[in-house]
């Protein structure tokens, strides 16, 4: 009778499946409210829509998916031990493994995809696309290579969710952190390559610093990721469910976490809109001159790209008076016809013409915040 009662309160004790749907739960919601902010932001700066915004869509679908394989192992034993899991639960188990496996990399293969993507339209630059292509090529044969890992593991394949039939299995903990160490190294590539590309900016240190922290508040997900990592040392194959508990819902994190870091540096426009709706009822005592003195004020003039462009080649940007239109700040920006024909670029990026008009948005995203701020004249 003792014997059954301390196995009963071991199994009590020893059971995280609450905990676990609960993790599961939070990050799920958390990711899937960043991800309509993402788009409340282009909403509300008139923005298009772009192929990083439908990325970051398709790995919230696959977090959802990875969720509900998650939800899935945990009902057949993910947080407890395997000896007090029936045999029907154990076997689906391996087979929800399997699954949340190649599921698991797909996000990650999305959540990169799109924040490259991102870097690719803010930086529309021919040496930095080349890099950008070189980091898309490896995490695509990062995620081949490791597909084919999931799939073929066992030889049988069945052996995977079978263990005990005849045939021959890799090293399970092995190959979920050989998984890992290029996950963690592609993480930090894709956080400081736009580093470089903001110092070269003409603007103030402060400026580049805060554009800087702006890419870098993602950086939480390689967290997750070295967290996930040491989870993975805990692995045994003898108790699968118990070991790899932690590990299966930091993969759940380190997706969401990932999905959330693509969308933070599209907020800005939502967060000037906030900040401007605060501002209005600070400044709603303000006489009608003070708020025409205001509005008139020093506004500064940004655009995107020509990072590459030397120092004799900086543009002076004069700002003309406002025509009215939705469309806010009218600039002129003139260059002298040789650089024209030093410089090529495509439709998407600079028509090419000594004198060309550009339309300036005062909510801009994030977009127009990492860009060459040029020299400009007051009227």
């Amino acid at each position: 009778m003792d014997i059954v009662t301390t196995l009963e309160t071991r199994n009590r004790l020893h059971d995280k499946s609450g905990e676990l749907n609960r993790i599961t739960t939070v990050l799920l919601v958390l990711a899937t409210l960043f991800v309509c902010l993402r788009f409340w932001a282009r909403h509300i700066n008139r923005g298009r829509y772009g192929a990083d915004d439908w990325m970051i869509v398709a790995a919230l679908v696959f977090v959802f998916a990875s969720s509900a394989l998650n939800y899935a192992a945990i009902a057949h034993g993910l947080g407890r031990h395997a000896d007090t899991v029936l045999m029907d639960d154990l076997v689906t188990f391996f087979k929800v493994l399997l699954a949340y496996e190649c599921i698991y990399i797909t996000t990650i293969l999305l959540v990169k995809l799109s924040i490259l993507l991102m870097y690719q339209r803010l930086f529309p630059i021919r040496e930095f696309r080349i890099y950008l292509a070189v980091v898309a090529a490896i995490v695509i044969s990062w995620w081949i290579a490791i597909f084919a890992v999931c799939i073929f593991q066992c030889k049988p394949i069945s052996k995977s969710w079978l263990p005990w039939v005849e045939g021959t299995c890799i090293n399970l903990k092995a190959s979920f952190i050989g998984n890992a160490i290029p996950n963690i190294l592609t993480d930090v590539a894709i956080l400081c390559m736009p580093i470089r590309q903001v110092w070269k900016l003409h603007a103030t240190i402060a400026q580049r610093l805060s554009i800087c922290l702006m890419f870098l508040l993602g950086s939480f997900v390689l967290f997750a990721s070295i967290y996930r990592f040491k989870t993975l040392m805990e692995f045994e194959p003898s108790d699968t469910t118990w070991t790899l508990a932690n590990a299966c819902t930091w993969c759940v994190v380190e997706v969401a976490c990932g999905v959330i870091s693509a969308c933070l540096p599209t907020l800005r426009p939502l967060m000037v809109k906030i900040s401007n709706q605060f501002g209005s009822l600070t400044n709603s005592k303000a006489t009608p001159k003070d708020s025409s003195n205001r509005s008139q004020g020093p506004t500064e003039l940004v655009t995107i790209g020509g990072t590459n462009w030397g120092k004799s080649r900086e543009k002076h940007f004069q700002r003309l008076r406002n025509e009215g239109g939705d469309y806010g700040i009218h600039t002129t920006i003139t260059r002298p016809e040789s650089l024209l024909k030093e410089t090529s670029y495509n439709d998407a990026e600079f028509p090419l013409s000594s004198a060309v008009r550009v339309m300036v948005q005062r909510d801009v995203d994030v977009e127009a915040s990492v860009a060459i701020i040029g020299n400009h004249r007051q009227p």
